[in-house]
């Protein structure tokens, strides 16, 4: 505000004080944000501070005199005592006789702060001080006094300004960047967009910033951003996916890893431990978002309302300490240093770097990695027979346990990395390899980001891959051996059917869900009971092309095998009421009476996961084969 407009609206208006106030605020407190309920004068007293007038921030001391308009937002918050004056007033424009027969005009008011440093702060403070006592002392003639005063304080005001002996306040660089950043922190703010918006050079401000703040104007923005997160975890639902967008970032695995950085954790986990109440696990690192370390965060308009502030004359504005949101949690035992590539493989000494060709590109693993994540649950199987028990693994109906396998053989630790596999809960794993199998290139991409990855793609030969994946892990000579082990038992078992089964019976693997499928000899339990243990599969089906074909009820007499085994639902329920229902109703026909498998009592109910080339799954197939055409128990 300049001087002649300060001049007009203040000579050519009717003046009325509202209240004259007296505040002294501790050290390092704050005021929350509140409105101007009018036109009103903060004269410093004493101490220093941050006073804030519409998202501008000042640097204020004992001889700072700031001025705002009604309606206007304000907070202040202290690095030491600090005592002031607020005087609260309200202007009339003075009309002539011609004006007053005219619209009434409105009142003039100020949309900009205007702040000034007095030369001779003595003559103000003398001003203030008797308008002060005179206002409290209430009564019309202390009231007319009051007013006297306040027309001698605004002369000393403007008489500074036009002699110069003043000079106006300018805003603080550094708060007014904290300003942006707390504005702007869910878009993609840069130090050029950041310098661009304040006017100063780039090097200039970083080197302010961070000698004021101790961190870069960046490192700020981070900080701010992941107090938001936290804000967003505790108080709402939302997705991990959206609370990433809501604080500014669109690349969810680089949200997720900054998390961690900051706080130890990520963020289901952070979620987790607060349902549970073990953050006090954690140990904190206040974050303050305001220049003097004030408890309260600087203002913003989601911290405030549109009320105006109000109270009684000569009231203190100074309430309780305006809390800051949770403060941002750090386990720096737990800080994870992962490189753009997530690796984090000691490389051995006995061996060269491998650069491993699959299905999504090419790997490079150093050494012999221990923390293997197995991001489909054949891999997994496959694991467990080369002698690894693997680190983390995705789930298969929510659990970690393959339920054809003693549990005593596998990891009772193993980390869940959900049934399609989790990015978070991946990162949270921190492994050294993950190998999956058959993936989308944008989660290999992603999954990249946290560890070397090995992609399979699963429609092989089963014994091949089994290779493949020894080769990766350093166990090719498990491999072989387990193989040796499987054609012997599988030789075995053969050996004892063919006691009971005549070498021209037929066999059929067949499943149903919601419609009946037969099975090429090429696969699953077929595979088993053609390739492995030599047995006769029907013939009909030599030459499928697919892995399943439908088949209905009416061609099953062209097959008429001697021995059917069978699959009721789908794998990934315990219970599948549609499948129950068809297996009934073809009970019910005559059709299937008149099977050779049905009248010789031949129908092999087998478990679901027999769908599956995966070793302990062959492995266990035989013993399921071998117990139902021998009629064991």
């Amino acid at each position: 505000m300049d001087f002649p407009t300060l001049m007009q609206q203040w000579t050519q208006s009717s003046l009325n004080i509202l209240d004259v106030r007296y505040t002294l605020i501790p050290a390092a407190q704050s005021l929350p944000p509140y409105r101007l309920p009018a036109n009103g004068f903060y004269l410093i007293c004493q101490g220093q501070g941050s006073l804030v007038m519409n998202h501008t921030s000042y640097l204020v001391s004992h001889n700072h005199v700031l001025h705002g308009s009604k309606g206007i937002h304000v907070e202040i918050m202290t690095k030491e005592p600090m005592a002031f004056y607020l005087i609260l007033y309200k202007t009339e424009p003075i009309q002539t006789a011609a004006q007053s027969l005219s619209v009434e005009p409105s009142t003039p008011r100020w949309a900009e702060p205007f702040g000034m440093i007095s030369n001779y702060p003595a003559v103000l403070h003398q001003h203030a001080r008797k308008l002060y006592e005179a206002w409290m002392d209430g009564g019309e003639l202390s009231r007319f006094k009051a007013r006297a005063i306040f027309q001698l304080f605004l002369h000393e005001i403007l008489h500074q300004l036009d002699d110069q002996s003043a000079v106006s306040v300018k805003p603080d660089m550094v708060d007014q960047a904290i300003r942006y950043i707390e504005e702007h922190y869910t878009e993609a703010v840069t130090l050029d967009h950041l310098s661009q918006a304040l006017n100063y050079n780039v090097q200039y401000l970083s080197r302010r910033f961070k000698a004021k703040m101790g961190r870069s104007p960046i490192d700020y923005l981070i900080h701010f951003r992941m107090e938001k997160a936290i804000r967003l975890l505790l108080e709402t639902d939302a997705t991990i996916q959206e609370i990433a967008q809501r604080v500014g970032y669109a690349d969810l695995f680089y949200f997720i890893r900054r998390f961690k950085k900051h706080t130890g954790v990520v963020p289901g986990q952070f979620r987790k431990l607060a349902a549970t109440g073990q953050l006090s696990h954690v140990t904190y690192k206040r974050f303050k978002s305001s220049i003097w370390n004030s408890p309260a965060l600087s203002y913003t308009e989601e911290r405030s309302n549109a009320d105006d502030h109000s109270g009684k004359k000569g009231d203190s504005l100074v309430t309780r300490e305006y809390k800051a949101p949770l403060a941002v949690a750090l386990l720096m035992c737990m800080m994870i240093m992962l490189s753009a590539c997530g690796t984090s493989i000691q490389p051995s000494q006995a061996s060269q770097p491998l650069e491993y060709q699959h299905d999504m590109g090419t790997t490079k693993i150093e050494g012999t990695p221990t923390k293997i994540a197995a991001a489909d649950y054949r891999i997994l199987d496959t694991l467990y027979a080369l002698g690894v028990k693997p680190h983390a693994t995705t789930t298969y109906g929510g659990s970690t346990v393959l339920p054809y396998m003693d549990e005593a053989e596998q990891n009772a630790g193993i980390l869940p990395l959900g049934d399609r596999i989790n990015l978070e809960a991946a990162l949270e794993s921190e492994p050294e390899l993950i190998i999956a199998r058959h993936i989308e290139p944008e989660v290999y991409e992603q999954l990249s980001k946290v560890a070397p990855v090995v992609v399979f793609r699963g429609d092989g030969d089963w014994r091949e891959e089994m290779k493949e994946i020894a080769g990766v892990v350093g166990k090719q000579a498990e491999a072989d051996t387990w193989l040796e082990q499987y054609d012997l038992k599988a030789a075995q078992v053969k050996q004892n059917i063919a006691k009971q089964v005549g070498p021209d019976e037929t066999f059929l693997f067949m499943r149903i869900q919601k419609d009946v499928q037969v099975a090429s000899p090429n696969v699953h339990l077929a595979a088993t009971l053609s390739k492995d243990l030599g047995l006769k599969y029907v013939p009909q089906l030599a030459n499928m092309k697919d892995s399943y074909e439908n088949l209905s009820l009416e061609s099953l007499p062209e097959l008429n095998p001697d021995h059917i085994f069978m699959t009721i639902g789908k794998s990934t329920v315990s219970q599948d009421d549609e499948a129950e229902k068809v297996l009934e109703d073809m009970k019910q026909s005559a059709v299937w009476s008149h099977l050779k498998a049905v009248q010789a009592g031949n129908i092999h109910i087998m478990p679901q996961w027999v769908f599956g080339d995966y070793p302990n799954i062959k492995n266990e197939s035989l013993e399921l084969v071998e117990a139902a055409l021998t009629k064991q128990p």
